[in-house]
């Protein structure tokens, strides 16, 4: 159901596209230690061994608690 009068849209004007029209640019380079700072909040002291996961730290906390209540 096409119409005559309807406008076609010259090919190079931006649109809307549903597939790339372009080639991708290359991705930016990844920094070479991304995750740096947050693996230095998962170190634990001057062993430098991992903390235990959160789970564990606060099975510990409520058994202290426990502990100290009685």
């Amino acid at each position: 159901m096409s119409h005559p009068d309807t406008p076609v849209p010259d090919p190079d004007a931006p649109g809307r596209a549903l597939v790339p029209t372009q080639a991708p640019e290359p991705a930016a380079a990844v920094p070479a230690r991304p995750l740096a700072t947050f693996l230095v909040q998962l170190i634990d002291g001057p062993a430098g061994t991992l903390r235990p996961s959160r789970l564990d730290r606060s099975r510990v906390a409520s058994a202290r608690y426990a502990a100290g209540s009685r």
